[in-house]
């Protein structure tokens, strides 16, 4: 895994936009655009923090 990585995307079809996860399934499903993209980089910078926090958590682990 890549802390840089953005698994979280924010996708639009037909006038209705969803925030998907790496794998492709719908996390939330918005009805614009502006919204998708906040709420997939809120998430994506959760995962990232979640990601250090984790990678902090072992490294004093194993010290």
């Amino acid at each position: 895994m890549d802390p840089d990585e953005r698994p979280f995307k924010a996708e639009g079809e037909n006038g209705a936009y969803r925030v998907t996860d790496g794998r492709g399934e719908t996390v939330l499903r918005c009805s614009g655009a502006e919204n998708a993209q906040q709420y997939a980089a809120l998430l994506n910078r959760a995962y990232r923090a979640g990601y250090k926090a984790g990678y902090r958590a072992a490294k004093r682990a194993g010290s």
